[in-house]
């Protein structure tokens, strides 16, 4: 077979076409002029028609999506001062690993002996890394040290050396300025990580920081846990508010180089505003923290509120590391203890409003100074730890005799215990609902009582209980136990919104500590006064009551003892700088690992208001005891020095003031300069000139040269002082 395309004729000597094959090649050629031009069409389509679909994929390749984080909402005190804000913080590494990778030679060329000379033994470098936090309790390496990681991973090319951990915003700027971190990123390894962190300006640890709460630092397997999402405190309560809404925007890559754009703009969080007073809280936290650590005691908590409002002024929740004291968690709320004592003014009340005794009811019980003796009730002694003999009922509670109370609530009630139960449901300080049928129900099944909410604002606050009549625990001794304060798990918080309607004349109201919630010049939330119940009791009784928490105070457990008395001084609450009512309370806490309540320690406390006459504040001060050593633990001279202690400080500062004290004091800057060069002149152990200053700066600057006891007398100026025996007295008008 020929498949030549010509041949030639050997007779003609002529060349001879192959038409066939002439035919095929016109054939092909056609087809791959067909073919060419279906390339061209489609690019063409390609390019015109669906141009802009596939650029836009193109880009979509190079796009980066990135969540845009708002910036977290700022909680303040009352007067304007911020508790908790978002601060940026940095984590600085150096990278030398990309020196060696070809698509990256020249960005970044860091010579060696570039790092020989900064990150020497004590190069500019080095120095610069061991000197980057102001504080310096942070900085815990040499300069030597950090040159040495240094060179050490330049010379392996290591990969993100971290170098420096949450390094505070003007830390960071400082560092920048520094030789060799002046430079481009690109040109000296530096790789910068940023991120928000919660700030509180008055602490991490102290002032309250348990109440106001924390963040997420990292993101959990649950998705109600994300990084900068509140963890506790208001931080949790609140967080809707103050976490904001995220934004979405894209980073684009765009010849080597990046470009943020915003899609969907972050919307920023809102600001809480709290009842807070700072002055306040840095009192309470003082005090407190001073004594704990005197009694070497474990850990302690303690609030104070405005009688008519309920605003809580101050709170604090301490435990005892050392010979310091952090903040752990909100106790006032969380802890279900015993409240022992200050539970017996409930049991008086009901009492007294049930018409069972009067104030000058007398009870016997049975011990004497000569002949001292428990009461045996079912098998269960009940002691008192100190003998009161015959007395009326408001002498028992000035005295705080568990035998006595007892004895009187089971005459009362033992034939109908849940009569005495009604009575204190009645009181609403543990349930802030009318009980209807369904409620009761509940209780029954469930043999504790109903709470007040106050997870809101204090997430993770416990509710109240004690035993119910119709609960599996209940037993003969019940009723007697409840009526001085065990067989009850009841929050702080609780006692103190109870003493809180004593003060308040009988009107029973919720604390709170969140007053409002703003964003851009809008109220978003607004708590008010919460009336729980307008009446408490009769107004005979709680006179009668009131009478008792004075006494107490006057010449009961809380009184304290004169260096003068032959048993030797003993601090107490009782002070003539004002007038105080409460209640002592003493309970032995309950051993978790044994179940039994030994070994443990107690519970002291002490709650009540000032000034006693005309309640403006009422709060509570409990300690936990175990560590101190002390065998006959009391409420009044272990916890009662630091509720004296800060009624004095805040009565001088904030009770009785006048307009014109407030408007010498707070609004013209020419007393405040001249109280700065006055105290420069105070002598120590010399009484300074004081007439003429409002209380404030008269107990600052008497304080200043070491008067710390002061007796006030009247509101106004200072138009008069006097010295004897150590203490300073002066007479404002």
């Amino acid at each position: 077979m020929n498949l030549r395309l010509w041949s030639i004729d050997k007779k003609t000597s002529t060349l001879k076409i192959n038409l066939g094959y002439s035919k095929r090649f016109f054939l092909i050629g056609i087809l791959l002029l067909l073919y060419a031009f279906i390339i061209w069409l489609q690019a063409w389509r390609t390019l015109v028609v669906h141009g802009d679909a596939y650029r836009s994929k193109v880009e979509e390749m190079h796009n980066t999506t990135r969540v845009l984080q708002p910036i977290r909402g700022f909680i303040f005190a009352e007067g304007g001062e911020l508790l908790a804000g978002s601060l940026p913080e940095y984590d600085v590494f150096l990278e030398f690993r990309s020196t060696t990778k070809p698509d990256y030679r020249g960005r970044i060329n860091i010579p060696p002996d570039t790092i020989a000379a900064y990150f020497g033994p004590n190069g500019a470098g080095s120095r610069a890394l061991a000197n980057a936090f102001s504080n310096p309790s942070r900085n815990v390496k040499s300069a030597s040290r950090f040159g040495e990681e240094v060179r050490a991973a330049y010379k392996h090319r290591a990969a993100n050396l971290l170098v420096l951990r949450a390094l505070p915003y003007l830390d960071y700027k400082h560092l920048r300025q520094q030789p060799y971190f002046n430079k481009s990123t690109n040109r000296n390894g530096l790789v910068i990580e940023e991120r928000a962190h919660r700030y509180l300006p008055y602490g991490e640890n102290r002032m309250a920081s348990a109440t106001i709460g924390t963040v997420y630092t990292k993101s959990g397997l649950d998705s109600t846990q994300q990084a900068g999402h509140g963890l506790r405190g208001i931080e949790k309560g609140f967080d809707k508010y103050l976490a904001g809404k995220p934004g979405l925007g894209i980073r684009r890559l765009v010849r080597k180089r990046s470009t943020d754009v915003t899609i969907e703009a972050p919307i920023d969080g809102a600001n809480v505003h709290t009842t807070l007073d700072i002055e306040m809280q840095e009192i309470l936290d003082y005090e407190l923290n001073k004594r704990i650590v005197e009694l070497h005691a474990a850990e302690g908590w303690a609030a104070f509120m405005e009688v008519k409002t309920g605003k809580i002024r101050a709170i604090s929740n301490l435990c005892r590391v050392g010979d310091h004291c952090i903040e752990d968690r909100n106790h006032l709320f969380e802890d279900l203890t015993d409240p022992g004592s200050t539970f017996k003014t409930v049991s008086y009340m009901v009492m007294l409003d049930d018409g069972k005794i009067t104030p000058d009811t007398v009870i016997n019980t049975g011990n004497f100074p000569n002949d001292q003796h428990e009461w045996n009730y079912h098998g269960k002694a009940i002691r008192d730890d100190h003998p009161v003999g015959k007395a009326t009922m408001d002498e028992l509670i000035v005295q705080s005799s568990n035998i006595g109370v007892a004895k009187a609530v089971t005459r009362a009630y033992a034939d109908n215990p849940q009569r005495y139960l009604d009575a204190v449901e009645r009181i609403g300080f543990l349930n802030d609902r009318a009980l209807n049928d369904s409620d009761r129900a509940e209780i029954k099944h469930l043999g504790y009582l109903r709470n007040i909410d106050f997870r809101k604002e204090f997430p993770g606050a416990r509710a109240a209980r004690h035993r119910q009549t119709t609960g599996k625990t209940w037993s003969k001794v019940s009723l007697a136990q409840i009526s001085y304060g065990y067989e009850t798990q009841i929050p702080g918080i609780y006692m103190l919104q109870f003493y809180n309607a004593i003060a308040n004349d009988g009107k029973l109201i919720r604390p709170y500590i969140v007053d409002h919630v703003e964003k851009d010049g809008k109220t978003l939330y607004r708590q008010k006064t919460t009336v729980i119940n307008k009446k408490i009791c009769s107004r005979e009784t709680l006179k009668a009551v009131r009478h008792a928490l004075e006494g107490v105070v006057e010449h009961g457990t809380a009184s304290g003892r004169p260096a003068s008395d032959p048993k030797g001084p003993l601090p107490g609450v009782k002070t003539d700088k004002v007038k105080i009512a409460g209640k002592t309370g003493t309970a032995q806490r309950l051993n978790t690992a044994t179940g039994r309540y030994s070994g443990a320690g107690h519970n002291v406390s002490f709650v009540g208001y000032f000034p006693a006459d005309e309640p403006e504040y009422c709060g509570i001060v409990v300690i936990n005891s175990q560590g101190s050593g002390i065998a006959n633990a009391g409420g009044g001279f272990m916890a009662g020095p630091v509720f004296r202690h800060f009624a004095e400080r805040v009565f001088a500062l904030h009770c009785h003031r006048t307009m014109k004290d407030i408007a010498a004091d707070s609004t013209d800057m020419e007393p405040h300069v001249k109280r700065e060069a006055d105290l420069a002149e105070v002598v120590p152990g010399v009484v300074p000139n004081v007439k003429g200053m409002g209380a404030r700066d008269a107990l600052l600057m008497l304080e200043s040269a070491g008067f710390h006891s002061v007796n006030i007398h009247g509101t106004g100026t200072v138009v008069a002082q006097t010295q004897s025996a150590g203490t300073v007295t002066i007479t404002l008008k």
